[in-house]
């Protein structure tokens, strides 16, 4: 007895230090991912800090030597970006105990990016993007009718945008707006389908080099939940959408007659986007109900303000929430300004976030859309500003920056606040006038939202090869026609492809997914917060400007970065998060829906659509 009490005694001593040799080569493994992992964060924050730089100092007039350099200095980056993946991809996770550590590395994982395909990145993915770019830019469309319908008969080619754009804005003409649609696209079918389902390659080695599935890659995070969340939303918003719709095509149809526009069928796609385009215009289908006479001029609330001033009162309106103003070094070194040559100048402001050090460039050309844009992009440089603590691994934030951008841009906008600010003299916002700004805001926003939808599930079935290059046309139109009630103009031909030109823009940023999320979160986010700041009466008239109990919801949020999961994190706003939601959207545009229920049901027009009649092969 006492020898197998000695034996057991003898065995669990030895269970015991088998116990602190394994725990202290897991403590050693994990001290060395730790280390890695702090130098890697750093190394990442520089790396792309560099190539901001590299960026943000680029001029369209250097010479080729200059340029060249630049060039070869961020491919130099991007290769120390692969090593940083190939080193964390050495770790075996198995071993490693600590289960930050364990995120830490698959994260880092990931900063290799498309730059893991090496120089095919700078040969070919840079170039089917940039190609992909041009397709709206390039003046290569000969005018409708010889140019007989442009000042001075001037039958000089046109491009995509901006030209064609001011034409879709102010044209009335379906068969002006039919070839203008049919050529670009025919003009560009083969650049469109090459390079385009380059990207869509490139993704999926770029994924398979890093060994994490391809939607991991292109959505950043979980995509499935995501698309599910989406599918809600857009489930939610039907009932609304197909109201606006009904409205949208009788006008339609009563304009163009049945053989443009079925009573009963689908919007042709080239009509639905002269109602987009026309939404602020005079003309547009509510004209008759809203005129936009009615409404004030909204550039003249900002006639007398510098480009700059208008990014020092974006600036304003976060700092009235409590957030601290921007250092002045970030004003001298961090904002590009623009060219004071080109005062018209109606660029693209950009920014540069994936770091703490936040580059942002604006644009000489002032207007009340420019002014809305900047307190748009300053949610993101003051989300920066707030998890600048994070290491690089938690910095990336589910793209929350653009709802809340968002959120903000509502906010900013309103009556209430434009009148608060002393932007809007001598203007009355009557009830009319409410309602016609709300109906403008909703065909803009209503609308677009299925078209988001739509082109995120496109890519995402190209991505996991669900479709290809060969069916993704017909997919693209089955999936217009089901969710949004669209159709092509004209039948269309193999080969087609028939995406528009904002499908394309920004692309490699998967800006479609961003937008229909910030457009849905966004609303969320404003509603939770004007319920915080008390606000009282319809919510599309709230402003929340200057109420630090918002400004500190927002910090708690923004701080956090990726430490938590997306839905924890998004709780500090909306502390009864369930999700991606239209309910809030709806709420705002329901003294519009109320009104259009009321005029279909006295106008007797159908509510959704007939299958359309038009051939997609």
């Amino acid at each position: 007895m006492r020898y197998a009490c000695q034996a057991q005694l003898l065995l669990l001593l030895l269970i015991a230090a088998i116990g602190v040799t394994r725990a202290g080569v897991s403590s050693s493994y994990d001290r060395q991912a730790k280390t890695f992992i702090d130098q890697s964060s750093e190394r990442y924050y520089k790396l792309y800090n560099q190539i901001a730089s590299e960026t943000y100092s680029a001029n369209n007039e250097e010479d080729f030597e200059a340029l060249f350099s630049k060039l070869t200095n961020v491919k130099r980056i991007a290769d120390e970006l692969v090593g940083i993946s190939r080193e964390a991809s050495g770790f075996d996770l198995s071993k490693v105990h600590d289960g930050e550590l364990k995120l830490a590395l698959q994260e880092l994982r990931k900063v290799g990016d498309l730059f893991v395909l090496g120089e095919d990145y700078f040969s070919s993915v840079q170039m089917n993007l940039a190609a992909l770019q041009k397709m709206s830019t390039d003046k290569d469309i000969e005018p409708y009718l010889g140019g007989a319908k442009m000042p001075n008969e001037d039958d000089s080619p046109l491009a995509y945008y901006p030209d064609i754009q001011k034409i879709v804005q102010r044209s009335s003409d379906a068969d002006e707006l039919k070839y203008y649609w049919e050529t670009w696209r025919d003009k560009n079918q083969i650049w469109a389908s090459v390079n385009f389902y380059t990207i869509v390659q490139s993704y999926q080695k770029a994924a398979k080099i890093l060994e994490i599935p391809v939607h991991q890659l292109w959505y950043r995070y979980d995509s499935q939940e995501m698309l599910q969340q989406m599918e809600q939303a857009m489930a939610e918003l039907k009932p609304a959408y197909q109201q606006l719709h009904a409205f949208v095509r009788r006008e339609l149809h009563q304009k163009y007659g049945s053989e443009v526009v079925n009573a009963n069928g689908p919007i042709p796609d080239h009509l639905f986007q002269q109602v987009l385009e026309q939404a602020w215009e005079e003309g547009s289908i509510i004209e008759g109900f809203f005129p936009r006479k009615d409404l004030p001029q909204y550039d003249d609330f900002v006639k007398q303000l510098s480009a700059k001033a208008l990014i020092n009162e974006s600036e304003s309106f976060y700092t009235s929430l409590g957030f601290a103003p921007l250092s002045a070094d970030f004003h001298k070194n961090q904002l590009k300004e623009p060219n004071e040559d080109r005062p018209d100048d109606d660029c693209r402001p950009a920014l540069f976030d994936l770091t703490p050090h936040v580059y942002m460039m604006y644009c000489e050309k002032v207007s009340f859309r420019k002014l809305m844009q900047y307190h748009a992009h300053m949610a993101r440089v003051y989300y920066a500003e707030q998890k600048k603590q994070l290491p690089s691994y938690y910095f990336k934030a589910y793209n929350l920056e653009y709802p809340v951008g968002e959120a903000v841009v509502l906010s900013a906008s309103s009556p209430t606040h434009l009148t608060g600010r002393g932007l809007a003299k001598n203007v009355q916002f009557t009830e009319q006038t409410l309602m016609n700004r709300l109906f403008r805001m909703g065909i803009h926003t209503v609308l677009n939202i299925p078209l988001y939808y739509v082109h995120t599930k496109v890519m995402h079935d190209l991505l996991n090869g669900t479709v290809d290059m060969d069916t993704v046309n017909r997919h693209y139109w089955r999936l217009l026609e089901q969710h949004a009630g669209i159709e092509p103009p004209t039948d269309r031909t193999e080969g087609a492809i028939d995406f528009p030109y904002k499908f394309y823009v920004n692309i490699e940023q998967n800006y479609q997914t961003k937008k229909f999320i910030s457009e849905i979160l966004g609303y969320q986010f404003y509603r939770a917060l004007c319920h915080q700041a008390n606000h009282r009466g319809l919510l599309h008239n709230c402003d929340f400007y200057g109420n630090f109990a918002v400004g500190n919801s927002l910090k708690a949020m923004m701080s956090l970065g990726s430490t938590k999961p997306w839905r924890e994190v998004v709780g500090k706003v909306l502390p009864k998060n369930t999700g991606l939601s239209s309910l809030a959207l709806l709420e705002y545009y329901q003294p519009i829906v109320d009104w259009l229920k009321t005029h279909n049901k006295q106008t007797k027009v159908k509510i959704g659509w007939n299958s359309t009649q038009k051939k997609v092969v």
